[in-house]
């Protein structure tokens, strides 16, 4: 698990393929990207791909044929962040992943 600062842009991609088809890489019919904070905070996100060439924070952009990428803005949460991509149609992509993200340290002035 990888492990960022509190206040990284987090980078998450996806890359869809045919496991079918020589595992070539395949676009879905729908793109959407789901991420969810833990530790008992109330942080979660769904971005779903609508056409965007340039990937940014609350954005699902297209790379190249099916692989994606979005940022995570890590600046109002801490903890172990659960992120997924999912594909409809008859391409999926892999499950569920995960990242921690730590508070930085206060020091006194």
């Amino acid at each position: 698990m990888n492990v960022y600062l509190q206040g990284t842009v987090v980078v998450s991609d996806v890359q869809f393929r045919d496991p079918e088809n020589s595992n070539i890489a395949v676009d879905p019919t729908t793109v959407t990207f789901y991420y969810d904070v833990g530790n008992g905070q109330v942080v979660s996100e769904t971005i779903t791909y609508a056409s965007a060439t340039e990937p940014s924070v609350g954005v699902v952009a297209k790379m190249g044929i099916g692989w994606y990428r979005t940022w995570i803005d890590t600046t109002d949460f801490a903890g172990i962040t659960a992120q997924e991509w999912d594909g409809e149609g008859a391409n999926q992509a892999p499950g569920e992943k995960f990242f921690e993200v730590t508070a930085r340290l206060q020091f006194p002035s």
